[in-house]
């Protein structure tokens, strides 16, 4: 059974948020999840398969990228048949109040389906795919039939169709990283939802902070970022969210 979201806590995150004139809000996997999308290190994630360990290291593409694509074959459906939960359309609506810049670390494009305008994918996203040999980019969406039926996605030059994800091991996008330096240091509220803040270098973006922004996390397990909290929420993002929409609304 789901343990009741604190009413003292979402009306703390309520005045916070109110008084923001500049919000940055860092999202991980754990905001996905209530739209269906399995976060990586939970129980039920995907890294619980043993046969999914090591499927995102660049190494482990380039050596067999047949296995990812296996993966892909189950995973991709997930991502495209995903639609934005509370959690995406309460901070897309933020932006009738105040200026908001999302961080993601996730692949998927909730946060723009759900309106958001200021998207930074700091580990790249899942729609469109580069070949490896020639360079051409494509949609992702016009490689799934290939992928369905069990094969590499290729180009029609022969080379592997990487998707534009940011796989362990290789650098992050310095444009959306420069974006979410420049948006942490300009926030008066800081909002991190849904990540353990374990994985580099995203986890250090809240440290980057103006030192005078207030902080609120929202994550079902505890974070290093706990401590230094104005507001720590623990629950489901999608309960959270929506109690929240109800104070700011009214």
């Amino acid at each position: 059974m789901k343990a009741a979201v604190a009413e003292v806590d979402l009306r703390r995150m309520a005045a916070l948020l109110r008084g923001a004139r500049r919000v940055a809000v860092l999202t991980g996997a754990g905001i996905s999840v209530p739209s269906g999308i399995p976060d990586f290190r939970s129980r039920d994630g995907l890294y619980a398969d043993p046969e999914n360990l090591g499927i995102f290291e660049i190494g482990e593409f380039l050596r067999r990228p047949e296995r990812f694509f296996r993966f892909a074959a189950r995973f991709y459906p997930l991502l495209l048949n995903a639609r934005p939960n509370p959690a995406h359309r309460e901070i897309a609506r933020w932006e009738q109040f105040a200026e908001v810049a999302v961080i993601t670390q996730n692949i998927d494009d909730l946060h723009e389906q759900a309106g958001s305008r200021r998207v930074y994918h700091l580990h790249g996203d899942y729609r469109t795919s580069r070949c490896l040999r020639c360079g051409r980019v494509r949609p992702t969406a016009e490689l799934l039939e290939q992928i369905a039926l069990g094969y590499v996605a290729r180009c029609d030059c022969g080379g592997v169709m990487k998707p534009e994800i940011v796989f362990f091991g290789e650098m992050l996008p310095e444009a959306a990283w420069r974006a979410a330096e420049k948006a942490m240091a300009e926030a008066d509220v800081v909002v991190v939802v849904g990540t353990s803040l374990a994985v580099y270098p995203a986890a250090m973006l809240p440290r980057l902070r103006n030192p005078a922004a207030r902080v609120i996390v929202v994550n079902r397990e505890p974070t290093v970022l706990d401590e230094e909290a104005a507001v720590t929420v623990r629950g489901d993002v999608a309960d959270v969210f929506s109690g929240l929409q109800r104070l700011l609304a009214g």
